[in-house]
């Protein structure tokens, strides 16, 4: 199991969390939900029910809510407020999810445009998918670990990793990657638009970004 460690976000009325732990913990297998929040009483995706009542949910346990040994499986909720589940995409058919094609663990928060979410992993993945149906779009390895958030501004799409690069792409549903830009230190938070100024903050410094600019440095 995993934490929601990023903040849960609305979007016409649903909500888009993405789920993994503390980066202390490691890499892992993470998940992306939307789910429904006027649904009410047990909303889980999938019920435990014992072979011999099927119709009768097993009450909820802590550490492991079905014992196959005890005659027990798992069935859809029909209450469910999943509205889908994003575990990642078997894009070669192979019947396996691969390193690319798993959604990772994830302690950022997604971002949402033009019926694309965005959402970055811990492991270095970068997913695209629709935000109606999860269907995913294209992923990218960053090659760095990333623990913020992507930002969408001015029809492009921000996200730093552990690298201290800034990879700045196209907002699309076609993978189109503008640069790749390295700020000189790890990067784990998320950059901000305000204005037409960009900020970002790598681990060292705080850098503010606006076309035409004069560079001036503050010393510490």
């Amino acid at each position: 199991r995993n934490h929601i460690i990023g903040t849960p976000v609305i979007h016409e009325g649903l909500v888009y969390v993405g789920v993994g732990e503390d980066p202390e913990h490691g890499e892992g297998v993470g998940h992306l939900w939307c789910i429904d929040p006027t649904k009410r009483g047990d909303v889980s995706s999938e019920l435990a029910v014992s072979l011999t009542d099927p119709n009768t949910p097993l009450p909820h346990r802590r550490n492991q809510a079905v014992i196959k040994e005890q005659g027990e499986v798992a069935r859809p909720n029909p209450a469910s407020a999943a509205v889908w589940h994003y575990p990642g995409h078997d894009a070669d058919g192979d019947g396996k999810l691969s390193f690319e094609e798993t959604m990772h663990r994830t302690c950022g928060t997604v971002a949402i445009k033009d019926g694309l979410l965005f959402v970055a992993d811990f492991s270095g993945l970068f997913h695209c998918v629709d935000v109606k149906t999860g269907k995913p779009f294209w992923t990218h390895d960053m090659l760095a670990a990333a623990w913020g958030s992507p930002l969408i501004a001015d029809g492009k799409v921000y996200i730093g990793d552990e690298d201290g690069d800034i990879s700045i792409f196209t907002l699309s549903r076609e993978k189109d990657l503008l640069a790749e830009i390295n700020m000189g230190n790890s990067v784990y938070s998320t950059p901000i638009a305000v204005g037409d100024t960009l900020y970002i903050a790598n681990k060292s410094h705080l850098f503010a970004i606006r076309e035409g600019a004069t560079p001036v440095v503050r010393a510490p």
